[in-house]
């Protein structure tokens, strides 16, 4: 059964020449586990620039977790701890290639809810570009 959740996101980025960025982000979306599998999915919000009309799909399995993205940028990318992922990151600017090196991959998750926790390399056309962490919690919205 689909619930009701709130996906809060927290991403950090540290680049080569020392500069550091972060965004935050809370969203509405669905959360659901079938075979010991959990999906999350929302529609990234309309002030996330170069994000509007994208639907973000997580999928969680043990030690694994895998981000699609469909709408004005089409990717997939895998998170697995010393699995390097390359896929093709699409927008309307069109194609490059992305590569994501995973050093840490953890989920916490229940049916209520739970965190997702990754450590990663970020390679464009296999060049180094950031050092990144990622942090997803989803909290199941209480019923009014």
């Amino acid at each position: 059964m689909q619930k009701k959740v709130t996906v809060q996101v927290l991403g950090r980025q540290k680049y080569p020449e020392g500069q550091e960025d972060q965004q935050e982000l809370s969203v509405s979306g669905t959360y659901y586990e079938r075979k010991g599998v959990f999906y999350v999915v929302y529609k990234e919000p309309e002030n996330t620039s170069g994000f509007e009309g994208v639907t973000t799909f997580l999928t969680l399995k043990k030690g694994s977790v895998t981000l699609n993205r469909k709408g004005a940028i089409n990717s997939v990318q895998e998170f697995r701890v010393g699995f390097r992922n390359r896929c093709s990151y699409s927008t309307c600017y069109g194609k490059m290639w992305l590569s994501v090196l995973p050093q840490y991959v953890e989920c916490d998750l229940t049916a209520q809810g739970g965190r997702i926790s990754l450590e990663y390399d970020l390679f464009v056309d296999d060049n180094f570009v950031s050092h990144n962490l990622l942090l997803v919690t989803i909290k199941e919205d209480n019923p009014q």
